[in-house]
């Protein structure tokens, strides 16, 4: 465990050193528009060749481990508020700056948006025209994306529009642009943490470390631009919403807005429902019974409602529900950190029909999401709707036919308000440590070889916290009555 008596300014450098590090990789490795790759060229040509590229991704994931020891370090101690010691925004803040104006960190989906939007804005639909349509960005464009059509909804498509615009179509400037979106996402996560938090009785101070300063989410969703941040945002605003006057109805519009930025929204929308009609009840509360009535009664109501603001934000250009189409692309088309997709690439190796194994896939990621959703219903079902609703967020991500480091992120900003265990809180810690390294070494080694490296350091801290120390998050008294 890093050392608690240094200062916490001197954390706080190492964690903005950290990112710095890390946002070196995207000049070296991946796609750079030509003007950008030109000035690399002239002034750091080495940086594009073989000796650069190894460099900055040893500095990469040594920026990656500077993030994750700083982030335990400034772990808040017992009964510290979020108004009390620490700035917790400002070094989000501080620590997400090195990545603002670099290109998308670990990823090509922001060139896949800056395509889409271009498209939309000269009056073609996504959802019609593939991404491989000649523009600004399609070289940037991941090669399994060119012959597809967009699959986020319509909400992100317009933003992805209006940021091309504001850039004039610049190829560096409005792919990051892009990272906007991840911003305001991460800000509505910040803001609706700690109303959350003593809604449901626990750590302020903890809920924005876990949030905030979480370094797989600076450099997965801030650096990696990704547009899940944004819808996760509003999933936090809508639990917060839900049970204020009229909780309900903005509960269910807050994710019906999500939903219109990225789909898996509508997994948080039972929770939000439930968290409006039931409050939150702690593990250590005996159960109560189930109002099965009044718990299905609310999903009519609040999906009807959510169901209504998600049409209603897909009206303008009249894209609607395109994203349906048949040429949309799909993630299990590359390689991933899930290990269905490792089993499906190995058949295609030995000459299996693609069909068949795209229909085993998801045929078996299907009933492994099914058998996990009963469970979570079973273990927390409407009288936890909060870990109810990160349960869910993180069964679809976790099993589906691709995984990639960031979709774990869909239901981790919820588990600091379902007030984990130590044992929970350790698992979470080891995994963003495995993730952050894992997609790293994806950038040179494949992911049935990076994720069991990256492993290994994971599962050697998480032994060695288990005997030195206790990982739980604080809890405060009693939750908020609304």
């Amino acid at each position: 465990m890093p050392s608690r008596r240094l200062p916490t300014p001197v954390w706080v450098a190492v964690g903005m050193l950290g990112s710095a590090l890390v946002a070196v990789l995207p000049f070296a490795v991946g796609y750079l528009p030509e003007g950008a790759e030109g000035l690399v060229e002239r002034n750091l040509s080495w940086l594009r060749h073989a000796f650069g590229r190894y460099l900055s991704r040893v500095l990469a994931v040594l920026g990656s481990v500077l993030l994750f020891v700083s982030w335990l370090a400034l772990r808040p101690r017992h009964g510290e508020e979020a108004s009390h010691r620490r700035p917790w925004r400002l070094i989000a803040l501080l620590w997400s700056l090195p990545f603002w104006p670099v290109p998308p960190v670990m990823t090509a989906d922001p060139y896949a948006y800056a395509a889409q939007g271009w498209l939309l804005n000269q009056g073609r639909n996504p959802y019609q025209v593939a991404m491989g349509f000649p523009s600004p960005f399609t070289e940037g464009v991941y090669p399994a994306w060119l012959e597809t059509t967009a699959v986020y909804p319509p909400l992100s498509l317009q933003l992805q529009g209006f940021l091309v615009w504001i850039t004039g179509d610049d190829p560096y400037w409005a792919v990051v642009a892009m990272r906007l979106i991840a911003l305001a996402g991460v800000a509505l996560m910040l803001i609706a943490a700690v109303p959350l938090a003593r809604l449901v009785g626990v750590s302020g101070a903890g809920a924005l470390w876990a949030i905030g300063l979480n370094p797989l989410l600076q450099v997965q969703l801030i650096g990696g631009m990704h547009n899940d941040a944004l819808m996760l945002g509003f999933i936090l605003i809508a639990l917060w919403v839900a049970r204020l006057r009229g909780g309900l109805f903005w509960g269910a519009a807050m994710i019906g807005v999500a939903a219109a930025v990225k789909q898996p929204a509508i997994l948080a929308g039972p929770g939000v429902v439930w968290f409006a009609l039931f409050g939150d009840h702690s593990a250590r509360t005996p159960a109560l019974p189930v109002r099965w009535g009044r718990a299905i009664g609310g999903l009519l109501v609040g999906g009807a409602v959510g169901g209504v603001v998600l049409v209603l934000l897909s009206l303008p250009d009249r894209l609607m529900f395109g994203w349906l189409g048949r040429y949309a692309g799909s993630p299990s088309l590359v390689i991933n950190h899930s290990p269905l997709s490792w089993f499906a690439q190995l058949a295609l190796r030995w000459g299996v029909r693609f069909g068949i194994v795209d229909r085993t896939l998801t045929v078996v990621s299907a009933l492994l999401m099914l058998a996990a959703f009963i469970w979570v219903l079973r273990r927390f079902g409407p009288h936890r709707p909060i870990a109810f609703t990160a349960g869910s967020l993180l069964v679809f991500g976790l099993l589906g036919p691709a995984v990639q480091p960031w979709y774990v992120l869909w239901g981790g900003p919820v588990i600091p308000f379902a007030r984990p265990s130590a044992r929970v809180v350790r698992v979470c810690l080891a995994v963003v440590l495995l993730l952050l390294l894992s997609g790293i070494l994806q950038e040179y080694l494949s992911p049935p070889i990076s994720v069991p490296l990256a492993a290994i350091p994971a599962l050697a801290w998480a032994y060695w916290d288990r005997r030195t120390r206790t990982a739980g998050l604080d809890r405060v008294e009693q939750p908020q009555q609304a």
